[in-house]
């Protein structure tokens, strides 16, 4: 709740902003939006040590949810407020509607000795991605046209330990991860066009802090609603490929790939108990990967 009232009062600054400047510099506005549906994949894996040394064993606890996926609904919003300089908004959700996961704890090290070993099922939950850049059109290479984009970006998920739908886990188990990525990106795109063909592909990188906060309802020991938390600093990269047919001056229609990968360096497990107080331990690190494939329209106006 407070993520998408941050959003709309993000939004609604920005409008505010760019229709500002688009009467200081007396430009008439060209907008596009681009509303788009497809279908994604994601996995996301975290480990923690015996303790904040990173031994006792060097992997104690490690999580790892599998071919999370769902139907992926997408747009994007660019407004020219100057002759070369663009704002752009793009926002995903993914609702959930299969997955897997996987919960190992080790006695010893390199992930030997594992004393709990279970599988679960993951069929709820959502992935979300939104950001806000500045885009700049550079000079152009050929029939390739560049531009540089600096932005915000915001991240995450939410990923489930369910009972398994043949009765071998308990039915009871009903366990929470929420995560959520937060910082600023560079990228770079690249668009060529022919005719009413054209095509567009990015890459971009930044650094970003990762937090995650879990609900753990397998262990009576643990506090709820909160039980433990997750703190690091993180990398993340993704790629966009886009395909477009104009099939009128102010429409097209696009076919798009998107690739997401993210991982963090080591950092901090906080564990709240209910009768030890908070222990502290090393997060390993968490890795992230996220690709949809969707089919939109662009409009123009």
């Amino acid at each position: 709740m407070y993520n998408l009232f941050y959003f709309r009062s993000l939004a609604v600054v920005v409008l505010v902003f760019l229709f500002t400047c688009s009467s200081l510099y007396a430009q008439e506005p060209r907008f596009t939006i681009a509303p788009r549906i497809g279908y994604g994949v994601q996995n996301l894996d975290w480990s923690i040590a015996g303790n904040l040394d990173g031994t006792s064993p060097n992997v104690f606890s490690e999580l790892i949810w599998d071919q999370i996926q769902g139907m992926n609904y997408g747009i994007q919003g660019t407004i020219r407020i100057l002759p070369k300089l663009d704002i752009v908004l793009e926002g995903d959700y993914q609702k959930t509607r299969r997955g897997s996961a996987r919960d190992t704890d080790y006695d010893f090290d390199n992930r030997t000795g594992p004393f709990y070993d279970e599988q679960f099922s993951s069929d709820e939950g959502y992935f979300y991605n939104f950001r806000v850049s500045a885009r700049y059109v550079l000079p152009d290479l050929g029939p390739v046209s560049p531009r540089l984009l600096l932005g915000y970006e915001q991240l995450g998920n939410e990923l489930f330990l369910l009972p398994l739908a043949d009765g071998s886990s308990d039915p009871d188990v009903r366990t929470i991860y929420q995560t959520d990525w937060y910082g600023g990106q560079m990228a770079l795109e690249l668009a060529y066009a022919y005719d009413s063909f054209y095509a567009l592909g990015s890459y971009g990188f930044g650094l970003f802090d990762y937090k995650a906060k879990a609900n753990w309802n397998l262990r009576d020991e643990f506090q709820q609603p909160v039980s433990f938390r997750h703190s690091a600093l993180g990398l993340k990269h993704n790629g966009v490929l886009r395909l477009g047919y104009q099939v009128h001056p102010a429409v097209a229609i696009e076919l798009s790939g998107h690739y997401t990968s993210a991982f963090t360096n080591q950092g901090l497990d906080e564990l709240y108990t209910r009768n030890e107080g908070t222990k502290y331990t090393r997060l390993n690190g968490a890795n992230l990967s996220q690709y949809s494939g969707s089919l939109g329209l662009r409009f123009t106006f």
